[in-house]
């Protein structure tokens, strides 16, 4: 069952579309005409004077090779080489990724670690899967403060403040988040209308959907999933975890409770096989489901608003009011890179607003000009909501997979056999956390 949370996870990271590279820069300037050029920017000689007027001279032409260090078994990034290449036709940019047979699978992930930390042959990294704060707390990955500041044409206020702070470890920033469009439900309101129930709030927690899950099953029948992912079994586990992981609590009262509810939701170990389609519908039996904010599109405004059958977007927040992303997608550039103001330039250049940067996609871009064309298609109490929404992401998920294998036997010995109890369980989720943290 824990193998099929894992996948679940991986597989909303494999729906991002989008590519960045890393680099190395030399300097080249080209000839300038200094014939006839007052004002600018070539050398002008004043016959009169005798004087020198020197202008602005021109930005020297970016040179260099990159390489982009991809988990992704196919190119993501191919539509923004094509337009970086083509405005800096000295660049070179390769992506280094793996075979689809070897995507997510374990030994995999502790090749693509290792490397990472040793700094191997690349120079951007797509760092969605690893430790972050462990990285950056051995300064694996460059601070983009540095870079940002030392960019004289790059301005934070085009960007969603969520990506800076939230995403900061000890004053710095390991990475470059490209996702920001908020976890939003939908709840099944023939199901709530059955148990006499009715949600207008425009947030909800685990603990609030649990209350209407239980009244739900009291009601209609045990046979109810809680959500459309995870076999109804995750309990927006992704969402949650994280927390008890960041701040040592995994052998506390607070996360036994958490995992025995968990353990009380229902779920099966068969695949199910619709739980809601691209057309956002929901399963009779499901409570909730995610929401497909697929823009642009001509169905925009329906997705977002909900269906006959179901709620209009609901935005989660956890237990501890941290509010996320769907997914985490970051890009970082790696410490050991000659070339990390060229890597920085790929970065910029692939959230910019410019057409030929990364297209739309289901995430929504970190570039608010690029977001605003996005959502032309969106009704504008719509259009507000989600960008008042993205303002309130305060906190990136927890990621490490390497670390998930680790626990993944332990939690399977709980919810799937039923072999220990929950005290057990987060006695030895504990010790292989603090473990795993400290080796």
């Amino acid at each position: 069952m824990w193998k099929k949370v894992i996948t679940a996870i991986s597989l909303v990271l494999i729906n991002v579309l989008f590519l960045m590279a890393c680099g190395g820069e030399g300097a080249e300037t080209g000839k300038q005409d200094v014939e006839g050029m007052a004002g600018t920017g070539a050398a002008e000689s004043s016959a009169d004077t005798g004087t020198e007027v020197l202008g602005e001279s021109e930005p020297e032409e970016l040179t260099g090779e990159l390489t982009i260090l991809s988990w992704f078994p196919f190119n993501n990034w191919e539509y923004v080489i094509e337009g970086f290449t083509k405005e800096h036709p000295g660049v070179t940019v390769t992506v280094d990724m793996p075979g689809q047979e070897e995507v997510m699978t374990k030994e995999f992930m502790e090749r693509y670690t290792t490397r990472i930390m040793a700094g191997e042959g690349f120079d951007i990294i797509e760092s969605d899967l690893v430790n972050m704060e462990k990285c950056a707390g051995q300064e694996v990955f460059a601070d983009l403060y540095e870079l940002m500041e030392a960019d004289g044409d790059f301005k934070k206020e085009d960007y969603f403040s969520c990506i800076f702070g939230p995403m900061e470890t000890d004053g710095k920033l390991p990475a470059f988040v490209y996702n920001v469009m908020p976890v939003y439900f939908h709840l099944n309101k023939k199901l709530l209308e059955q148990a006499g129930l009715e949600y207008t709030k425009e947030t909800i927690s685990f603990n609030e959907l649990h209350e209407l899950y239980k009244k739900v099953r009291e009601s209609v029948g045990e046979k109810v999933f809680l959500t459309d992912s995870n076999y109804g079994y995750g309990g927006m586990s992704e969402y949650e975890d994280g927390y008890f992981i960041r701040n040592n609590l995994m052998d506390s009262e607070e996360y036994r409770e958490y995992l025995q509810m968990r353990h009380g939701l229902y779920y099966t170990t068969e695949q199910r096989s619709v739980m809601h389609d691209g057309s956002m519908k929901i399963a009779a039996d499901t409570l909730c489901c995610r929401s497909d904010l697929r823009l642009p599109g001509n169905n925009a405004n329906e997705v977002f608003e909900g269906t006959e059958d179901m709620t209009g977007a609901i935005a989660y927040v956890s237990m501890h009011g941290e509010r996320y992303p769907t997914s985490i997608a970051s890009l970082s550039v790696s410490n050991y890179s000659p070339n990390k103001e060229l890597a920085w330039e790929f970065i910029k250049f692939a959230f910019s607003d410019e057409e030929s940067s990364h297209p739309y996609s289901s995430l929504i871009s970190p570039n608010r000009g690029k977001a605003e064309k996005a959502c032309e298609g969106l009704a504008p109490e719509n259009k507000e909501k989600l960008f008042r929404d993205i303002e309130a992401i305060n906190a990136y998920r927890f990621s490490d997979t390497n670390l998930y294998y680790n626990l993944e036997s332990v939690y399977e010995d709980y919810f799937v056999n039923n072999t220990i109890t929950a005290e057990e369980c987060c006695k030895e989720l504990a010790s292989r956390v603090y473990l795993y943290m400290n080796e």
